[in-house]
């Protein structure tokens, strides 16, 4: 079954998004741009997808965080290089950093779902 998002544009560049998984409506005004929220989507998915596969390996990133920037494309219209940054608070093992990142470069399904062609920056922080 596939999730109902329901978007009310209110003029002025201002809208509100309401979801299934969340009663309050996610408000939007001419601060935050489209491009903006997909960043923060991003960024939110990585970061709960990274979580979710060290829980099933038995270990926590709380604390963790991201810094994402991007640049658009030439031809204008289109993201064409993200810049992701995220930092997590503590050191881990190889293994663990392995599926940290594994998982944030791959197993996102936002990033997933991303146009291939856009260039993906990664740099992880540790201990930080």
């Amino acid at each position: 079954m596939s999730q109902v998002i329901a978007s009310t544009y209110e003029g002025k560049y201002n809208s509100s998004t309401k979801s299934t998984s969340n009663a309050d409506p996610i408000k939007v005004d001419l601060k935050f741009g489209s491009i903006d929220l997909l960043m923060g989507s991003y960024a939110s998915c990585m970061l709960a997808t990274v979580d979710f596969y060290a829980r099933k390996k038995d270990f926590e990133v709380n604390c963790s965080r991201s810094e994402l920037s991007y640049k658009m494309s030439v031809e204008g219209g289109q993201v064409g290089t993200i810049n992701v940054k995220l930092f997590f608070d503590k050191d881990y093992t190889a293994e663990q950093k392995e599926l940290i990142e594994n998982s944030a470069k791959n197993l996102c399904h936002v990033g997933n779902s991303l146009n291939p062609a856009i260039v993906k920056n990664y740099e992880f922080t540790y201990g930080a």
